[in-house]
């Protein structure tokens, strides 16, 4: 199990929720699912981050026609619009800052390393400024290996102050400093009640993850492949409900149990890369 921390991203304000993960249990893998046919908003990209090693991106999104059309599509392909927003909480923990976002080549980059502004070692991150109940999202994404950093892909609700209550979806979790797997968790509930599930990737290449949330599933999916399924029946306290949730992209700096302490074989800078991201509104 790729144990880790929760890490709030809220929808209020550019706030860290940080709190220690309880342990996890694992639901039922999903192998035999049958195929289902007040935030800054950024004006602009920040600069100072510069992209990870040459790797061929993946071709842009396109319809799906189980879903639909997207309700919100990124591409990257100029400055960071405005239904973004970053998290620029430097003495936050974890702490990030918004120096260490930047967009070039058709990617977004979120940087880990030591930011001589600030003078200390910090990560970043982003939220989409799009919340909603239920849908579809998938992030194409690749992360430098390097430890002291742990990316981090998830859904969380509105209001810091509806965690964890109000549940988080966390897409992929990777402390691996050689992202060679990630975790996928459901939490819900005041007891912060968790299911999650550990699948093998090799995260230094291009990967799609997405999740479909759903008030009957929340099905979690690699390269289109269904890895873990959740059903109210397998989390004591049900599936999530109450709050709409945005999703978060974040790269976060840390020296923990969670996160494996930077040492003499981390590069400089350590970044994420997300080609694109894309959601879907639940077809109900």
């Amino acid at each position: 199990m790729f144990a880790a921390a929760a890490c709030g991203t809220g929808g209020g304000g550019l706030e860290s929720d940080f709190a220690a993960r309880d342990g996890s249990a694992s639901a039922p893998a999903a192998s035999d699912l049958p195929d289902l046919a007040a935030v800054s908003p950024s004006a602009s990209a920040s600069s100072g981050a510069s992209p990870s090693p040459s790797g061929k991106p993946s071709t842009k999104p396109s319809r799906s026609s189980f879903w639909g059309d997207p309700t919100a599509v990124e591409n990257f392909d100029g400055p960071l619009s405005g239904k973004w927003g970053k998290y620029d909480t430097p003495d936050a923990s974890p702490p990030r800052s918004g120096d260490q976002v930047s967009v070039s080549g058709g990617q977004l980059h979120l940087t880990g390393g030591v930011n001589a502004r600030l003078g200390k070692d910090v990560g970043a991150g982003v939220m989409l400024l799009h919340d909603q109940k239920y849908g579809r999202w998938e992030v194409r994404f690749r992360v430098q290996s390097g430890a002291g950093y742990a990316p981090d892909v998830l859904l969380w609700p509105k209001n810091n102050s509806d965690w964890p209550a109000a549940g988080e979806i966390d897409l992929a979790e990777m402390n691996s400093p050689q992202r060679s797997g990630f975790g996928s968790f459901l939490h819900h509930g005041k007891d912060n009640n968790i299911v999650g599930h550990d699948t093998k990737a090799d995260f230094t290449k291009f990967h799609t993850i997405a999740v479909d949330w759903l008030p009957t599933r929340v099905t979690y999916y690699l390269d289109g492949k269904k890895i873990f399924n959740v059903t109210p029946g397998d989390i004591r306290t049900g599936l999530p409900t109450e709050s709409v949730m945005h999703l978060a992209l974040q790269l976060d700096q840390g020296c923990s149990e969670f996160i494996p302490c930077r040492n003499a074989s981390t590069p400089a800078k350590v970044v994420m890369d997300v080609d694109w991201v894309k959601v879907y509104a639940a077809p109900l």
